[in-house]
């Protein structure tokens, strides 16, 4: 944080000072607690292929109601999460509500001066995609990492294992029964949770593990019968001759060509059963299907519709979801984020809230405002460029006709 450091505190005390473990003077050493902050997000993340067993033991170690532990499910996400498909319709959701215009407002209109604070911040586009990844994985803590007064220059996702959503502690180890109340920390831990639950990964965990099994066992068939076997029959029963031919017919590969002594047949045994390939890929179209379903509540946005009618519902059907998502994002927003800013020396009037801009469709809006014109109201020039994105050299006076009418 770039701060003068003799003069700055930070606004950790009750229970997260005991918690920490720092003095009551080191408590307001912005040093310190910094340094604190990131040990706590320099962890060795481990890697290696989870299963199905994985999974449960997870979901154990969340549901316990003694000591809860996150982690172990959270490395089940982050490998899950490897999955393209599984990748690509999270990022379609989380986009359409992220590339949505923010915006500060105050009574409704738009605040340019008060917007200028997020429009085009990296920290706030970050914050927004952390911020809705919740939807996934449950939650998310946000670490506001490098400010000065009025400024948010960085912001840092804190690792999810590390929280313990129920008891709001920001544990210091894995391992440790303590750590930080972040419920404490108002203006530098941001907490997410969009919707209640372990998040969508937890039921989607299975259906992932599932096809990178039958991704596996399809690659396994393609080496056993998906290249033709090649049999080399030879008069001699010479070791040396054997080895000989044997090491021509690794040597050909691909090639549709070999040179062998007269005498040698060569047989070539081709799989018969053409359509075994289909057991594998209709189980990962099945569970492609499934986890559309379940992230996006419908198929047709990432698969091949039927008809423009059911596409435009389904399309209508996804539209209701992101319109649950930005209302959740922008109660996030004006409940945790915006008092934030004030904390941190934001000039922020208590009436401003930030809301999402409403742009219009030329396509469509040509028709509206055709109507409106048609029975005598008059558009402003203003709003003809800023609608429809062109320069109008002068407006058609009242005496003047339209050209091409008399």
């Amino acid at each position: 944080m770039k701060q003068n450091i003799t003069d700055s505190v930070t606004h950790i005390s009750g229970n997260a000072v005991k918690k920490v473990s720092l003095s009551n003077k080191d408590s307001k050493n912005i040093k310190k607690v910094t340094n604190l902050m990131v040990d706590v997000i320099r962890r060795q993340r481990r890697l290696w292929r989870k299963e199905i067993n994985d999974w449960q033991q997870g979901r154990f170690a969340r549901y316990n109601a003694d000591i809860p532990r996150t982690w172990y499910l959270q490395e089940v996400f982050d490998d899950v999460m490897l999955d393209g498909h599984l990748t690509g319709i999270t990022e379609n959701r989380t986009l359409r509500t992220t590339n949505k215009k923010y915006i500060f407002s105050i009574d409704g209109k738009k605040d340019d001066k008060l917007s200028d604070f997020i429009e085009d911040k990296e920290w706030f586009e970050l914050l927004l995609t952390e911020a809705h990844n919740s939807v996934y994985y449950e939650y998310s803590l946000i670490w506001i990492k490098e400010y000065i007064k009025g400024e948010i220059q960085e912001v840092e996702l804190i690792p999810r294992g590390l929280v313990v959503p129920e008891h709001k502690v920001l544990l210091y180890d894995l391992s440790a029964t303590k750590g930080i109340d972040f419920s404490e920390i108002k203006d530098l831990l941001l907490y997410a949770k969009f919707y209640p639950g372990l998040g969508l990964l937890e039921k989607a965990a299975p259906y992932a593990i599932l096809k990178r099994h039958s991704w596996g066992s399809w690659d396994e068939f393609e080496e056993l019968f998906g290249v033709p076997i090649r049999i080399a029959k030879i008069a001699s029963q010479s070791e040396t001759v054997k080895n000989e031919v044997a090491g021509w017919l690794e040597e050909m590969g691909s090639a549709p060509y070999g040179v062998f002594p007269i005498g040698t047949e060569i047989d070539i045994k081709e799989n018969s059963k053409g359509d075994a390939f289909n057991v594998f890929y209709k189980k990962i179209e099945a569970l492609d299907k499934e986890l559309s379903k379940m992230v996006l509540h419908q198929t047709m946005t990432t698969e091949n519709g039927s008809s423009q009618a059911q596409g435009n519902v389904h399309e209508a059907t996804l539209k209701e979801v992101v319109y649950a998502d930005e209302k959740k994002m922008l109660s996030f927003l004006n409940t945790r984020l915006v008092p934030a800013m004030r904390l941190l020396g934001y000039n922020i009037p208590e009436n401003a809230k930030i809301t999402i801009e409403q742009t219009k469709n030329p396509s469509e809006q040509i028709t509206i405002d055709g109507e409106f014109m048609r029975n005598g109201y008059v558009l402003k020039q203003q709003y003809i460029e800023e609608v429809y994105g062109i320069e109008i050299e002068r407006m058609p006076s009242e005496n003047t006709p339209a050209e091409g009418k008399a």
